[in-house]
């Protein structure tokens, strides 16, 4: 019988973990999201894993219980818009413990609400100073990207109608950019755009988008 043994000391603790929320995205429009794990040790036979933080049921360390370790994991968010703030750390299989690696993303499930003042006149044709109509609109949030369209319902939804163009001189039918909440777009309607987007005499039902950060676009 053998007098000797082999015991291996591990005092190495997992190196090179990392998270990802969404592939990374700063918003989310959901609160069930994907967590992505990484860790550079070339084998993870036997590691556990915990998420805590911004995530439901876990707002603490404590509150976090140990699970298998997997390289995606659908977590989810806790309640309310904002942002939120996972945290992970990874552990192997005996029981060193990496350091814990933070990621945050934000919560924004909110709807953005335009409201339009005007048209200062309900009727334009295509002779001087009878062929312009102004409005503006405002939107109760912050917001990055406006259109305005024509569309087949009041119910339509942004993808549908078209886009005024301004090759005849309306304005401010589109745009990109940083647009604060409550600060009023003032835009102009020209005759000879609005029969481009929508031949024909007759009712046109035009209608304001806006798309928040998080890609939430505008209903009502």
């Amino acid at each position: 019988m053998a007098s000797f043994f082999n015991l291996i000391l591990d005092t190495t603790a997992p190196a090179g973990v990392t998270l990802a929320l969404n592939d990374d995205a700063r918003y989310t429009t959901k609160a069930s999201i994907t967590a992505k794990i990484g860790c550079e040790d070339a084998v993870t036979t036997g590691y556990q894993m915990k998420i805590w933080g911004g995530v439901d049921g876990a707002a603490s360390e404590a509150e976090a219980a140990w699970v298998n370790f997997a390289a995606t994991k659908e977590i989810t968010l806790t309640t309310g818009d904002g942002k939120k703030t996972v945290n992970l750390k990874v552990r192997d299989d005996v029981g060193n413990e990496s350091a814990v690696v933070t990621k945050e993303i934000i919560l924004d499930t909110a709807v953005p609400v335009v409201t339009v003042t005007g048209p200062d006149k309900s009727k334009i044709s295509k002779v001087a100073t009878f062929n312009v109509a102004a409005i503006s609109f405002t939107c109760d949030v912050d917001f990055v990207e406006y259109k305005v369209k024509v569309v087949p319902a009041t119910s339509s939804l942004q993808d549908a109608g078209v886009v005024i163009g301004t090759d005849n001189g309306s304005t401010n039918m589109s745009g990109t950019g940083e647009y604060p909440d409550a600060e009023p777009i003032n835009c102009t309607i020209n005759a000879a755009d609005l029969e481009a987007a929508s031949a024909g005499d007759g009712e046109k039902i035009i209608k304001v988008f806006v798309r928040n950060a998080a890609g939430t676009w505008s209903v009502a």
